[in-house]
């Protein structure tokens, strides 16, 4: 009895000093429930709508507060732009209706009709965006103009509708780019992380750096392969995705697959030097696995690759939209499904330029040939 204890005991101490085991077995579906459950898959997700709102007066605020709803309880997910901004979202799929408020909205004594376009496939979605613009246009109509409750809204509001039909390609079209996305920094973390580490613990750094090949020269050569792989796969998957999918990929322009390796090798650039930075603070790839986990697994999950962010709590969003996986699937997305030129990914290639520097700078100061 004696023995099977101290052998229970010496079996717990080395599963417990284990930290790779540990971040399998313990941390990893912790993670996995904790980021599942705080996504909003049973609740009612209120359909998107695009405003623009070329009165802007009291009672337009009015009206859009309105149709946000109060009190938490969201009733349309309303975000307010230009003509040409809400319309290009409904285009692309981003949003179900564009609503435009004309300018004599909310004038006394004059007749305004507000304009709703629909993107035709949604129907359900049409369905609560037309009930709910019915009932807020009435009941501020007669808060505005105090009128008996009998009075109808008719005589002062009207709503004429259209309808298009978007060229998002929905799910499919919205997975293909982000997969691409978590692919690069898969690619440009985990295999830099495990490749340097293990040359790092095994000394082959250390010796190369005798030789007139230098490590740097390795160490070069390595990164311009990874740059490479970055590439090809991104292709790969897009093209997959085209071919077996029915994706259409940039609107059939040839450019984008220029714009596509821009994007590839700036989003490679980044994981790569944070994979550097990884490989250098790691001493043996024992501990090196767990913090590049920790690293990839929640921009995996709050990053908009599998999902989009609307579905999760605000105050993940508010700074999920920050992650540098973020930045490169929304701007893989932009170019593959909406056909946008890499020129136009102002915030996008904004926030890749800022993450490379910040990770390039922990990079220098971290990594270590030996």
């Amino acid at each position: 009895m004696k023995l099977y204890l101290a052998l229970t005991i010496v079996s717990l101490k080395m599963y417990f000093r284990n930290r790779q085991a540990l971040f399998w077995a313990l941390f990893f579906p912790l993670l996995i429930m904790l980021i599942f459950g705080i996504m909003n898959f049973d609740g009612f997700n209120s359909p998107d709508v695009g405003v623009y709102d070329a009165a802007e007066n009291d009672a337009s605020r009015s009206l859009i507060d309105s149709l946000r709803g109060s009190d938490g309880a969201q009733v349309l997910a309303v975000s307010v732009g230009s003509r040409e901004e809400v319309m290009n979202e409904l285009k692309f799929g981003e949003t179900r209706a564009a609503i435009i408020i004309p300018e004599n909205f909310g004038v006394p004594g004059e007749f305004a009709e507000l304009q709703v376009t629909y993107d035709e496939r949604y129907a359900q979605e049409r369905v609560v965006i037309s009930t709910v613009l019915g009932q807020v246009t009435d009941a501020l109509f007669k808060e505005v103009a105090q009128v008996p409750s009998e009075y109808r809204v008719e005589n002062s509001i009207g709503i004429s509708e259209s309808f298009i039909e978007g060229q998002g390609q929905g799910f499919k079209g919205w997975l293909i780019p982000g997969i691409a996305a978590m692919a690069i920094m898969q690619t440009g973390l985990f295999t830099v992380v495990f490749t340097l580490v293990r040359f790092k613990s095994q000394g082959v750094l250390r010796r190369l750096k005798a030789t007139p090949i230098g490590a740097s020269h390795f160490l070069a050569g390595q990164l311009t392969t990874k740059a490479i792989v970055v590439v090809l796969q991104t292709y790969v998957l897009v093209i997959v995705g085209a071919l077996v999918l029915g994706v259409t990929v940039g609107g059939g322009r040839l450019a984008v697959w220029f714009d596509l390796t821009i994007l590839a090798l700036l989003g490679g650039a980044l994981f790569i030097a944070i994979g550097l930075a990884v490989s250098g603070w790691a001493k043996n790839e024992e501990t090196a696995a767990p913090i590049a986990n920790i690293i990839s697994m929640p921009m995996m999950f709050l990053s908009g690759v599998f999902f989009p962010l609307s579905i999760m709590p605000e105050w993940v969003t508010r700074w999920s939209q920050y992650l540098p996986l973020t930045y490169l699937a929304d701007g893989m997305r932009a170019i593959t499904v909406e056909g946008a030129a890499i020129t136009t990914l102002g915030s996008e290639l904004l926030g890749l330029a800022v993450w490379i520097a910040i990770a390039f700078v922990i990079a220098t100061r971290m990594f270590r040939w030996e």
